[in-house]
This record gives C-alpha cells, structure tokens and sequence, in this order.
C-alpha cells in the first residue's frame, strides 16, 4: 500500500533527523515465515488443548437428561470441546492434528521448525549490523472485526511483518505511525535483539514523540453513556 511505504519511509526519515544510521538489511527466509507459523502455531495449539477433555479441569459439558446418545465420556468430550472452543480454536486445532499425525510430522511440523531456525539465524545476523529494525506493522490498515472473517487468508496475511518476530523470539512493539485517507490507523513496527526490550522501547519512544500522533476515533461517544 502506498500509504503504508509513505509512512515507513516517513519513519526511516524522522530516526536518521534523530542522529540514527541507517542500514539496509536482508531476512531472506522471513517470507517463509507465514507459512511456517501456520503450522506450527496450530500443532502447539493441538497440543496444548487437548487437556481441555472436561475431565481433569476447566469446562465441562454433559448431555440434558433424555438427549444422551449412550456414548458415554466420549460423548462429553464431543459436547465439551464443541462448546468450550470457538469456530477459529477448532480449525486450528483440527489443522495442528493433521500436521502432528503420523506421515505428516515429519513433512510439515519437522520442516517448520527446521524453517524457523534459518528465519531466526537471519535475524541474528542482521543484528550484527544493526540494533533495530523497522518494518511496518501491517501490510494494510486496520479493519472492522468481523470484516476478514469470509477470508481467512488475507486475515492471515496481515500478520505477514509481526510473525517473523514471534518466530524468532524476540521483542517487538508497534507504535501509530499515520492515518490514511480513510482515516484508518496505520502502524510501525520494532524489532530488537533478544531480551533488548530496552533498546526497543527507547527508539520507539523517541519515534513516538516524533511523529506526534495524536488522531483520535470518530464517531465515539466518550465520557457518559448516550
């Protein structure tokens, strides 16, 4: 998006006013990092929730008296978890399920970690040369909730610059960067070294008080209910 470009480039501008250099850098295997996340993500999501039976802790859900269809703790277990996750939680886990499955493990949930390693050993060389690094925060601006929701891709898509971050473990922070012409907030995004959290938040304090965003929502009533 154009507006997006503008407004990195407006941030590059205002940190070399601000005494930084600037240094061009290379993640070759971060545009794997989407897909990588994807399976990943869900497998550890598979995992992790499957303790959420009804029978150990959390939520539990039996069958109303004369609608029981005699299948016993599996039956709960289908009217715990159909109850107890929402329509995103149980694609993921379904997709985690897949990816762990004998046959499949090694082909993606394997491969990914193998990918995740090269995306953070791109990140660790960069910082041999630089001590932040800014990206946009998004590819587009915000959207309504809900609005992504029939297109799952693009929804996912918009994580394409914050989950490379993850992956690699380290500290990142997403600061208002400008409004576009819709009047929709657009942001920037900064990356540190691991456990740098320090460095990250004094440039992005100082990017801050730069920019000077001070755009407030419109259409909000504030203060006492309407």
């Amino acid at each position: 998006d154009p507006e997006i470009l503008a407004m990195w480039d407006n941030g590059i501008k205002l940190l070399k006013e601000a005494g930084a250099e600037i240094v061009d850098i290379s993640l070759p295997h971060t545009k794997y990092a989407l897909a990588t996340y994807y399976i990943i993500a869900p497998a550890e999501c598979s995992s992790n929730l499957a303790r959420y039976d009804g029978v150990r802790f959390g939520l539990r859900v039996m069958p109303e008296p004369g609608n029981s269809k005699g299948g016993g703790i599996n039956e709960m277990y289908q009217l715990t978890r159909a109850e107890g996750f929402g329509k995103e939680v149980k694609k993921r886990i379904m997709i985690g399920t897949y990816v762990l499955s004998a046959g499949y493990y090694d082909a993606y949930y394997k491969k990914a970690q193998q990918v995740r390693w090269l995306i953070a050993e791109d990140f660790r060389k960069a910082f041999e040369k630089v001590d932040v690094i800014l990206t946009p925060t998004a590819p587009s601006a915000a959207f309504a909730i809900g609005e992504k929701q029939d297109d799952p891709i693009m929804m996912y898509l918009n994580d394409v610059f914050t989950v490379p971050t993850s992956m690699a473990g380290l500290p990142g922070i997403s600061i208002p960067g400008a409004i576009n012409k819709d009047g929709l907030p657009l942001g920037l995004q900064l990356i540190g070294k691991a456990f740098d959290e320090e460095s990250v938040l004094g440039v992005a304090y100082a990017l801050e008080k730069m920019i000077g965003f001070n755009a407030k929502p419109q259409g909000i009533l504030l203060g006492e209910a309407a």
